[in-house]
């Protein structure tokens, strides 16, 4: 899942939504000692993430998902889906919770911001982007899903153009709206148990 996915499935808990973002900038076991400046709320993100990559990778219907922009983008294909799906969570934010769109950005973007000095410098510096430009909305427009699709596109310099995945998600898109309702719930409800079997140890 990209930025917005794992974000919004980390919920209120600051520690969490921090954690499930630094993850990206890891590498190893979470209890390496090189670790230790980490709170147990902040690695319990890092597992987060780590439980959602994992449950999306084996998904069977996101292998339904990507199939649809193999023949276009071969291995690459769950890099698009990844950035696509969310352009389908922002489509149906008001099937998964009550907050407002435009209140949870804000509420993040604040959460993220108590961490900076934690923050590796690539990780301040792409946060510093992020709520700049307001990334988190960016991905309900063909213009900002084009833009990060160019900017894959750059590092990854030998595959083929990401943008191709737009004009396939548009037609094949009531089939992956579906598709997404549908594994999208069962992963929120993974989440919202992990996080609820996290407070009763903690």
């Amino acid at each position: 899942m990209n930025y917005l996915a794992h974000l919004f499935l980390a919920g209120s808990d600051k520690e969490l939504i921090y954690g499930n973002l630094l993850e990206d900038f890891m590498h190893g076991r979470i209890e390496h000692p090189r670790n230790n400046h980490l709170s147990p709320g902040i690695k319990n993100g890092i597992r987060l993430h780590r439980t959602i990559d994992s449950f999306t990778d084996s998904h069977p219907i996101v292998k339904e998902t990507k199939g649809l922009f193999h023949e276009a983008l071969g291995r690459y294909d769950s890099i698009a889906v990844d950035v696509l799906y969310d352009h389908f969570l922002i489509k149906n934010w008001s099937s998964f919770t009550l907050e407002e769109f435009d209140d949870f950005r804000p509420r993040i973007y604040s959460s993220l911001r108590e961490f900076d000095t934690l923050m590796p410098p690539r990780l301040r510096a792409m946060v510093d982007s992020m709520i700049f430009h307001d990334w988190l909305k960016a991905y309900i427009f063909d213009d900002g899903l084009r833009r990060a699709l160019t900017g894959l596109n750059k590092k990854i310099k030998e595959g083929p153009d990401m943008t191709l995945s737009i004009p396939i998600m548009h037609k094949y898109y009531e089939v992956i709206d579906g598709q997404f309702l549908a594994f999208f719930t069962e992963l929120k409800e993974v989440c919202d148990q992990f996080i609820i079997q996290q407070k009763n140890i903690g």
